[in-house]
């Protein structure tokens, strides 16, 4: 039996609210974690210090909202260190343009006990069998990552933000995969004429478009009702599911 379990830690953008946090998402495979993204917030729902250990923290852009419970999960990493209960270094990957001060200002941290590494296009590494690969979706305000995570049993993307303006290349990135955990920012009836973040009915044609098994929505307006982002979504695409704080995902194949 292989599992994958997927943890909604913060779901809106651009600010908390509430019990939501901003965007991060647990992947939890053979014991070990992935942390795509760290907005603020999501601390609350980790349990430490386990779920410091094996940890890899993907940071996909260098706005705030993605990253700014970083620093406090580095210095926890220092802690639980210090007391003798995290024994190895928690990873942080990084996209490997610095946006003004963003990349540097994280890794002078000298109260952390991490080890760095940079993303591009062409890099990628493995937890076990499961490849995590990336790509810039060039259609958001500055360079974003999306992240695909794959192994013979599963094929995830999580999207990041992302656009409409590049609708080709994220419908290659995300074909035929068992999930897409994918930005809807906005609503048709916000008219956002926006090109850098793509409303509900927006990540359902990239859905539909890829072949993709489900979609969760994330990336939600903090004043909006997300029951309009789930019902907008399924005007286009029917496998569609809110995600929500604290509601496990959980994948299995034998």
């Amino acid at each position: 039996m292989s599992k994958i379990i997927i943890t909604p830690l913060g779901t809106i953008s651009p600010y908390t609210k509430g019990n939501m946090n901003c965007p991060g998402f647990l992947v939890e495979y053979n014991n070990k974690k992935i942390l795509l993204d760290c907005g603020n917030g999501i601390t609350r729902l980790l349990n430490f210090p386990n779920d410091l250990k094996d940890l890899s923290i993907i940071i996909t852009h260098y706005h705030k909202d993605h990253f700014g419970d970083l620093g406090a999960l580095q210095y926890a990493s220092f802690v639980y260190h210090n007391l003798q209960l995290l024994d190895n270094k928690v990873k942080i990957y990084l996209p490997k343009n610095d946006i003004s001060f963003n990349k540097e200002s994280i890794i002078s941290n000298n109260e952390s006990y991490s080890d760095y590494y940079y993303i591009n296009n062409s890099y990628s590494f493995l937890i076990d069998d499961l490849r995590i690969s990336f790509e810039d979706n060039k259609s958001h305000t500055i360079e974003s990552y999306m992240v695909k995570l794959q192994n013979k049993d599963f094929k995830i993307v999580y999207t990041s933000d992302i656009g409409t303006t590049n609708l080709n290349k994220l419908v290659d990135f995300c074909k035929n995969a068992d999930l897409i955990i994918c930005e809807s920012s906005f609503l048709k009836a916000h008219n956002s004429n926006s090109k850098t973040h793509m409303t509900a009915y927006d990540a359902s044609i990239l859905a539909s478009k890829s072949n993709v098994q489900k979609l969760l929505l994330t990336h939600f307006w903090p004043e909006e009702d997300k029951r309009l982002y789930l019902e907008e979504a399924k005007q286009n695409f029917k496998n569609v599911e809110v995600a929500k704080e604290g509601k496990k995902l959980i994948l299995e194949k034998n």
